[in-house]
């Protein structure tokens, strides 16, 4: 059974009529029946905590450490993405991505890792081992290869990896930077992942085939030895995907969720998720499963805006950079790094009026191979960033007027 065919609304789905509204945003507003702000949420027989805090006997019953941990690995792990000096080893990174090994910080060593959270929700992954193991593989080269960038000499030339500028930006040899492929493809491949397709599956009532979830809750049946009940607990796992770290620790989504703020017609995507986390936590609690599952449909519905929208965001950026004819194009590699991840990010969103992800892996690799093709980023054209923005527009309910609007 396709996990992801049983979502928490799937009778809301079942009526809702998505059409791709790049020209008419408003008509598509007018067309689908989910909830898409917190306004949207009956939330009249719950009450709202002014902060994301809940108790139990004069005592929390919320616990995403797990989150907070692999959120901090992804941080040390991408910061030594950088250290040229002494390059960084094989076993520096498999130790860490994978076995949750050798950290800096010996709190992060443990059962807990990045690898095995990356591209591994039940909604996308459960019957598509292959898949998963792919998207893992991606990830590990992106570690390996960095190896050989920062190893390096050379200027960044095409067909020759190095550096460019005093920053140093660390190219491979079509160049691409390793690194922002690694933090921009984790906010879809770990974070939106298991935050949007895997703790909010398994939120669903019977996802299990016994409704113990939800009979647990009524009964406020608690897990072995704590003080949540477990659909209590996957709530604040998923939260803790966005929020696990503080806003200028954080390397994923919460970044993003304040960078795009700065964008005019994004500056409400932070409150909107936000606020649903704090509803829809409340529902579970109040046992008003309804309630629950608008909040759901705000968070996957605001959160999966956010690949998108930056993916056009850097992809417009490297494309005023090419038509300059006073710069070079290697100016524009940064950003065409940023959309890279951003672009592959994209295959773990999530479409509440289809519940499938706006764009499928087999779009986002070819998406991936126009930027790969023959000397990649060095043989890119406007016109190719053009065929690529159209296309992310293409699948979402904002035109390219307002993706660009600051």
């Amino acid at each position: 059974m396709n996990i992801r065919k049983i979502s928490l609304v799937a009778t809301i789905f079942a009526t809702a009529i998505f059409t791709s509204c790049s020209d008419d945003s408003d008509d598509f507003n007018d067309s689908v029946d989910f909830a898409q702000e917190f306004t949207d949420i009956d939330d009249s027989v719950v009450t709202e905590p002014a902060t994301y805090e809940f108790e139990r006997d004069g005592n929390t019953t919320i616990d995403f450490s797990g989150q907070t941990t692999r959120l901090k690995q992804v941080n040390e792990i991408g910061a030594l993405m950088l250290s040229a000096n002494p390059v960084p080893t094989q076993d520096d990174f498999t130790n860490r991505f994978n076995q949750a090994v050798s950290f800096t910080d010996e709190s992060l060593n443990g059962s807990k890792n990045v690898r095995s959270k990356t591209g591994s929700s039940v909604g996308l992954f459960q019957s598509n081992a292959a898949d998963s193991e792919s998207i893992k593989e991606d990830f590990d080269s992106y570690l390996t290869n960095q190896i050989a960038v920062l190893s390096s000499t050379n200027e960044a030339s095409v067909g020759v990896a190095g550096t460019y500028s005093d920053t140093p930006r660390y190219f491979n040899a079509q160049g691409l930077e390793y690194q922002q492929a690694f933090y921009k493809g984790l906010i879809g491949a770990l974070a939106m992942d298991q935050s949007l397709n895997h703790y909010f599956n398994r939120l669903d009532d019977n996802f299990d085939g016994t409704l113990s979830y939800r009979t647990e809750n009524d009964a406020e049946t608690l897990a072995t030895d704590e003080n949540y009940t477990t659909m209590e607990h996957h709530w604040d796992e998923a939260y803790g995907y966005v929020y696990g770290l503080d806003a200028d620790e954080d390397n994923l989504i919460q970044k993003y969720l304040n960078d795009i703020a700065n964008q005019v017609n994004f500056n409400d995507i932070a409150e909107n998720v936000f606020k649903a986390f704090k509803i829809g936590r409340a529902a579970i609690v109040a046992q008003e499963y309804e309630v629950r599952d608008e909040a759901v449909e705000v968070i996957r519905y605001q959160i999966s805006k956010i690949p998108s929208a930056r993916a056009i965001y850097y992809l417009d950026d490297a494309k005023t950079i090419f038509e300059d004819e006073t710069t070079d194009n290697r100016d524009a590699f940064h950003s065409l790094s940023e959309a890279y991840g951003f672009i592959y990010s994209l295959q773990f969103t999530y479409n509440p009026s289809t519940g499938e992800p706006y764009f499928a892996k087999a779009e986002v690799d070819a998406m991936i191979a126009v930027l790969e093709e023959g000397d990649g980023f060095y043989d890119l054209s406007t016109d190719d960033i053009d065929d690529l923005i159209n296309q992310i527009v293409s699948a979402y309910d904002f035109t390219l007027e307002q993706a660009l609007e600051q």
